[in-house]
Order: C-alpha cells, then structure tokens, then sequence
C-alpha cells in the first residue's frame, strides 16, 4: 500500500507518503515514510524506517494536540534522529518542526531543522486521512 497525505498552506507544505511492506509487518521497521517539507523557502526530502503500527498511537496524540490546542505529537524514525512534531501553542496554531536528513550518493550529507506553523483548521481532514491509513493494520 502506497498513500500520500499533505498540508498545503501558504508559506508551509508538509507530504507524508507510505509505503507500507506488507509481508513485513510483524517487524519493528515496516514502512518507508518519505517526507516533503516545504518551509519559508527551504524544503527538504527524506525518508525514514517506521513500524506503520505506531501510527495509531501518532493519530490520537495528535487529536488530543487539535482538540486540546496543547501537548505535543511527534511521528520519528525507530532508530535515528529524523522526526517531524505538531505542537498546540494554545491559540489557535499547530507548531510543525522537524530535522530531517539525507545522505546523497556522492558522499554528501545535508540536514534540515525547520519549524513553521498553520492554523489549527488544516489538521482535521489530514488527521483523517492519517487514521484512515494507521486502521488498516490496527487488529
């Protein structure tokens, strides 16, 4: 299974696609989570190495960030540094942040720390898309 889900705003995008390895699955390393981050003008790919198992538990963290307006949820690579948090200020916005990282074919390495935020109305059709995606491997 292949999904892509997104956040469009004006000076941030944020596209999360899964490729979920099915035959895989009773594993810690299960899905290869591509980012794109577009952020104030800098922007970034990467992938990361999840368990597509813990996104359920990403999902409801991040519902208690929109319904809540505070706490944080964060969705990271099992074994590295890469992540990317939504974080509630408590007004309104939903802080994004991440570090993201990629290590080219040509023996260079680059890193993006970005951080940006968006209005709390952007995140209920991508929390739905995120849940509609992490209850196909809830049991």
């Amino acid at each position: 299974m292949n999904e892509c889900i997104a956040i469009k705003s004006e000076q941030f995008d944020l596209s999360l696609s899964f490729q979920v390895f099915e035959s895989d699955i009773q594993y810690g390393s299960n899905t290869i989570l591509s980012i794109c981050v577009s952020s104030s003008g800098f922007s970034a790919t990467a992938t990361l190495d999840i368990d597509i198992k813990r996104l359920p538990f990403f999902c409801n963290e991040l519902k208690n960030v929109y319904d809540s307006l505070n706490g944080k949820a964060r969705l990271q690579e099992a074994f590295g540094d890469q992540y990317i948090e939504f974080c509630g200020d408590g007004k309104g916005h939903i802080g994004i942040a991440g570090q993201l990282e990629s290590n080219g074919s040509d023996g260079f390495s680059q890193k993006l720390q970005f951080e940006n935020r968006i209005d709390q109305t952007f995140l209920p059709a991508f929390l739905a898309s995120l849940n509609s995606l992490a209850n196909h491997y809830v049991k």
